[in-house]
């Protein structure tokens, strides 16, 4: 079931109208219901493999918290952990079920379909990281372990964010669940103007993005120069609006049933760094690899052991930074990795932008002296950083897009190849004037959006399109929620004999 599509919002409306009929101690019931019904729709594969995984993280945290010896605690903890990530390694990125299901079909010698035909598990990436963070978080003593697994139950399949996110950890979001909630005003209307957005990001900006965007990567060899420039960019565009889509659908769904869920994005397009970058991008991603890898990896007695070794070859001051670069390492290989498994991803979302900012970091000294007589703090070495760190991030998604590291090569040479121009010019990808005067004044409102939403501190609450609206008359917001949801059904990108893509990050 897609969030984008009118048979969701019909399922958020009943389930809603139950959820605020019956009384309050029935409500996480009512969600955990809805959660079960929106998995099974989607596939029972899915709905399967989230009830093992939160089954067995559900007994390895009740035993990880418990009174017992502290090294078996820790075996228990990490045999849990192990099963499900090498589970979800084992059906993402190699197909292991796929390739069972083949050999028995050859062996049965089946002829009308697949004896056992297994769709990658919506969402799975991330349902599998937020459990075993809770498993972590009981071992450590962050929180206790929950007694009662339908609860449980429900923080691993909580419907909004199965798609795509964002992530969570059980001691915030257990809290949420258990709060009392009423039907009110503010809920309704907030959570309708984040769908409304959702749907816009989605429908209206990337769906049409998309087209140029599959066009210039489907073949760089009649798109040279500025087209790959353009779809480089697009691609930009594409992922940003379409993963913010579904965090804002996400994210407004759980307004509706007063819960509130972690923001994921910060205008991060605006960032002066790389790292600042990813503060602001998958917000919640970063956290979690933070708090779960990145921390107890140097704090862990191998890299204490590494740290005290460098300091007696390199001195005191660079020696402890010989630890942190390798946890780095090790914390990049992960996030690229964690987005597909394949060595475009890897060295596009992972070795890159480790590359930078452990680069950074060791040319720090150089930096600094170069930057001085830029004066750093005007507005004009601002522009330059902020430009100078989109470049970089646009490098990396020469390779999060393509097929493959060679077809990422030969699309960043063709951007410095000046080929001729194809007939019909940019019209020839497959796109209309209308949508491209569609697209770029949507576009256009994304971008004052987020000027608007930007926090020049990242660590600040994130600001929500609710900004926007929050302080106008009631009158105006009406007007404002209408006129969004007439742009969507108007230019929006759906309906009969339509297909609207499945959201990016759902296929992580």
């Amino acid at each position: 079931m897609s969030l984008v599509s009118a048979l969701y919002l019909g399922f958020v409306a009943v389930a809603a109208l139950i959820y605020y009929i019956l009384p309050a101690k029935a409500k996480p019931y009512v969600l955990l219901a809805g959660s079960v019904a929106f998995l099974a729709v989607c596939g029972i594969w899915t709905l399967g493999f989230v009830f093992f995984t939160a089954v067995t993280t559900f007994f390895a945290g009740k035993i990880a918290a418990g009174k017992g010896e502290g090294r078996s605690k820790t075996v228990v903890a990490a045999v849990a952990i192990v099963i499900n990530l090498a589970f979800m390694c084992a059906v993402k990125y190699y197909g292991v079920l796929d390739l069972i299901a083949e050999n028995i079909n050859n062996v049965t010698k089946a002829t009308d379909g697949s004896f056992l035909a297994v769709a990658v598990p919506l969402g799975m990436s991330f349902y599998t990281l937020q459990m075993t963070g809770y498993v972590l978080d009981c071992l450590w003593g962050i929180i206790p372990a929950e007694k009662n697994f339908f609860r449980y139950l429900l923080f691993a399949c909580y419907f909004p964010y199965m798609t795509s996110g964002p992530m969570n950890r059980y001691g915030e979001l257990s809290e949420e669940f258990r709060k009392p909630v009423s039907l009110e005003y503010e809920n309704i209307r907030k959570g309708a103007v984040r769908i409304a957005w959702g749907f816009f990001l989605k429908l209206i900006i990337a769906e049409r993005a998309a087209v140029i965007v599959n066009a210039v990567y489907g073949d760089h060899e009649t798109y040279t120069g500025a087209y790959v420039l353009l779809g480089v960019l697009l691609f930009a565009l594409q992922l940003y609006t379409d993963f913010m889509g579904c965090m804002e659908v996400a994210i407004g769904t759980s307004y509706i049933f007063g819960i509130k869920i972690p923001e994921n994005f910060n205008s991060p397009y605006m960032s002066l760094s790389i790292r600042e970058y990813w503060q602001r991008w998958h917000i919640t991603l970063g956290t979690w690899l933070r708090d779960f890898l990145y921390y107890p990896l140097l704090k862990s007695a191998p890299f204490i052991a590494i740290g005290d070794k460098s300091k007696k070859i390199f001195g005191k001051k660079k020696g402890k930074k010989v630890p942190v670069y390798l946890a780095m390492l090790v914390l990049w290989t992960a996030v690229g990795y964690w987005h597909g498994g394949l060595w475009k991803y890897i060295i596009g979302s992972g070795l890159l932008h480790c590359f930078y900012i452990v680069g950074g970091m060791i040319l720090e000294p150089l930096f600094a002296k170069m930057r001085k007589p830029f004066k750093p703090e005007k507005l004009p070495y601002k522009i330059f950083c902020g430009v100078r760190t989109f470049v970089l991030v646009l490098i990396g998604f020469f390779f999060f897009r393509a097929a493959n590291v060679p077809d990422a090569l030969q699309l960043f040479k063709a951007l410095f190849t000046a080929g001729a121009s194809p007939e019909g010019g940019i019209l020839a990808t497959g796109i209309g004037v209308p949508d491209i005067i569609v697209l770029a004044i949507a576009s256009a409102v994304l971008i004052a959006v987020d000027i608007y939403k930007f926090r020049p501190d990242q660590n600040d609450e994130p600001r929500s399109v609710l900004a926007l609206t929050g302080k106008l008359p009631i009158g105006v917001r009406i007007v404002l929620l209408a006129l969004m949801i007439l742009a969507v059904i108007v230019f929006g990108k759906y309906g009969l004999g339509y297909d609207s893509g499945a959201f990016i990050y759902a296929r992580i």
